[in-house]
């Protein structure tokens, strides 16, 4: 067994195979990299829907390809410009004081060009109104949003 020494990591000490300096600036970079496709991947995805281009809001559910909305209003026009297929759910919320509630999330499913699938969604809020937007006809059983 032969022990080395890298040239760029000394202070490393020696090594069988990998250095573990090369290693950690390795995955440093394949971090860095994934990072870099997954704001690019999100920017891409905001365009093809016309919207602003923020960083996706973690904490709400949101990733590259699964975007939140404030209300019915906005995902309805989004669901004007692009279409896809209008599904409903209900889900367990978090709120800060750690309680949780249920909402009737709406999603509205889309295939983009050169994306692929996507998911752009939000609570049904009563209050708000909105049983005659064209997101609200288009779910199949409209009966499921509570009244």
């Amino acid at each position: 067994m032969q022990l080395q020494t890298c040239r760029r990591h000394p202070s490393a000490g020696r090594f069988m195979a990998t250095c573990s300096g090369c290693a950690q600036e390795l995955y440093d970079i394949e971090q860095a990299n994934r990072a870099r496709a997954e704001a690019d991947l999100s920017a891409k995805v905001r365009t093809a829907l016309g919207l602003p281009g923020y960083p996706p809001a973690e904490g709400d559910g949101e990733t590259a390809r699964r975007v939140g909305m404030w209300s019915q209003y906005e995902l309805s026009a989004v669901f004007e410009r692009v279409g896809g297929t209008v599904t409903t759910r209900t889900v367990q919320r978090l709120a800060s004081t750690g309680s949780t509630w249920e909402a009737t999330e709406i999603t509205v499913t889309v295939d983009l060009p050169g994306i692929g699938t996507v998911e752009v969604f939000t609570d049904w809020d009563e209050e708000s109104g909105g049983r005659d937007l064209p997101l609200i006809q288009a779910i199949p059983d409209v009966e499921l949003i509570a009244a």
